[in-house]
């Protein structure tokens, strides 16, 4: 297990995309996309309304690593230098060796492939580093893209999950997904 008092937030790069720490300085481009009404009705929020909003998201992206509780990168747009969305783990259960993994790209980003550039690092990194055995996704049944993403990394449908989740003021059904260690096959 990582002890993130003790560890640099860890930079990851690939061939289009460099997966970094959000800082308060990146909150302009967290709240373009999270102010985005297409990409929130699937993340679970309402859209934001503030730049204080996005520093806040921020904040606890942030405490969220240093209480060695998960990880969220932004993911940063080599060629343009700019921050296209954000991927990393949650609810990380550590005595369970299982976290859940979670992603979004701002609108112009989607269809390029970058959902499934970036699922294979951090995939890595939750097997690798975080010392996971199963990494679940939980996705509503509408997010067709999303669940193309997952099954196309291995994840295995597990079932509906049924009034699961209260967002956005209503009980959402949501679908879960599992990837376990012994069934990745590193791409």
């Amino acid at each position: 297990m990582i002890d993130n008092n003790n560890l640099n937030f860890p930079e990851i790069e690939t061939d289009r995309l460099i997966l970094k720490e959000i800082e308060v300085e990146n909150a302009t481009s967290i709240l373009n996309i999270f102010s985005n009404e297409e990409i929130m009705k699937y993340y679970g929020r309402f859209p934001m309304k503030s730049i204080k909003e996005a520093e806040n998201l921020i904040t606890t992206f942030n405490e969220n690593f240093k209480n060695n509780n998960g990880i969220r990168w932004g993911i940063l747009l080599k060629k343009e230098n700019k921050i296209i969305g954000t991927c990393g783990y949650h609810n990380w259960n550590k005595r369970h060796s299982r976290a859940e993994i979670g992603y979004e790209l701002s609108m112009d980003s989607w269809g390029k492939g970058y959902i499934k550039e970036v699922l294979k690092v951090i995939i890595d990194y939750g097997y690798e580093v975080m010392n996971l055995n199963r990494i679940e996704a939980v996705v509503y049944p509408e997010n067709k893209a999303s669940i193309k993403s997952l099954i196309n990394q291995g994840f295995k449908k597990e079932g509906l999950l049924e009034e699961y989740a209260f967002f956005r003021d209503v009980y959402q059904d949501l679908i879960m997904f599992s990837l376990l260690k012994k069934n990745w096959i590193k791409k």
